[in-house]
């Protein structure tokens, strides 16, 4: 074609190989850009500081976003256990136990009782506390390896307002524990697992006022109420002088205010264990009423021979108030002490026995 020239070159051997080797140059070329683009954008995308620490983080570290911390309020400083109030002192602690359900009846109580004044009064005050706990946790193992099903619980017994023969201060013919003591035996009982009971003796005073008095004590589920009509006396007498009483009236006091702590501090139901060996000491008990959220005990705790307590025993134990029966035994005092196994053949078997 005139103006136009095509070359036509032969391609030799050597051409060949040259084009080959061109080729082959080129794919090569372009791959180590590609290599070198994706390097630098790497680069580019990592943080030298970062890139340090992926270097050596171990593949299983996982890390965690941890939130600024929380100011909170400083806390109180903390104040003199006999600078506050006693409602102060003695928490209730309802938190702590759960469910709200009552000892009694799957339980049995075995318990030693007295003041820590007075060695007359019972085996509290005729030893040193951990002396005493000890005992009284190995007799309460030996009703729990004889009672069958029934679990017992170790009680202290604490005659908390302590009737006298003459006129007190108050007028009112008794003498207390002293609040640091009664926190002693409470601290005890925490340490121990007991429970503990707070013993009232009325003297002159009335029953409604004498528990008002214990009422921030009985706050605490581990804390019960017991009283005793024996020492209850108008202004005619002395504690002593005759046998005392209370009548329905009174007792059904003593049970609304434990029905009202009950009810105001989400409390399991309180025990109330009200003495008796006489008919006069408690009047009028038929008309004694039932109050959800308090068990009421009759414990019979005269001392003599072992015959006559069994019988009396079973005489106030079917009573129509006593919804629990309690039996009292004396060290000293019986002349034949009753055995466990003869408590336990009792009918009906005591809910709570007493050591004096």
């Amino acid at each position: 074609m005139i103006g136009t020239q095509t070359d036509r070159r032969p391609v030799t051997n050597r051409n060949r190989i040259i084009v080959r080797m061109v080729s082959a140059h080129g794919r090569f070329s372009i791959l180590l850009l590609c290599a070198l683009a994706a390097l630098i954008a790497i680069a580019v995308a990592t943080p030298g500081h970062d890139r340090a620490k992926a270097a050596t983080r171990p593949a299983s570290v996982v890390e965690r976003v941890v939130p600024p911390s929380t100011p909170i309020d400083p806390p109180r400083p903390l104040q003199s256990l006999w600078l506050t109030d006693l409602y102060a002192r003695f928490p209730s602690m309802t938190s702590l136990l759960a469910p709200r359900f009552s000892i009694l009846p799957d339980h049995q109580i075995v318990s030693y009782y007295g003041n820590p004044y007075s060695g007359l009064m019972g085996v509290l005050g005729a030893s040193d506390l951990e002396s005493m706990a000890d005992a009284l946790e190995r007799q309460a193992a030996r009703y729990d390896a004889l009672n069958g099903p029934l679990d017992v619980i170790p009680a202290i017994h604490l005659v908390y307002a302590v009737a006298q023969p003459h006129p007190t201060d108050n007028g009112l013919y008794l003498q207390y524990v002293d609040d640091a003591a009664v926190l002693r035996y409470f601290a005890l009982a925490e340490e121990r697992d007991m429970l503990l009971f707070l013993d009232l003796q009325i003297g002159r005073s009335t029953v409604a006022d004498e528990v008002r008095k214990v009422l921030p004590f009985l706050r605490n589920p581990r804390v019960h109420l017991a009283l005793d009509p024996e020492f209850a006396v108008d202004s005619k007498y002395a504690p002593g002088d005759v046998i005392g009483s209370l009548n329905a009236e009174e007792i059904d006091a003593a049970q609304a205010l434990l029905q009202d702590l009950v009810i105001a501090e989400r409390l399991p139901p309180k025990l109330l264990m009200v003495h008796q060996f006489l008919d006069e000491m408690v009047i009028g008990g038929d008309s004694i009423n039932y109050y959800e959220g308090v068990d009421l005990i009759i414990d019979m705790d005269g001392f003599g021979p072992a015959a006559v307590k069994r019988a009396t025993y079973e005489e106030y134990a079917g009573r129509t108030y006593a919804a629990h029966a309690a039996i009292k035994l004396f060290f000293e005092h019986d002349t034949d002490l009753m055995s466990e196994q003869d408590v336990l053949f009792l009918n009906p078997m005591p809910a709570v026995v007493i050591y004096q």
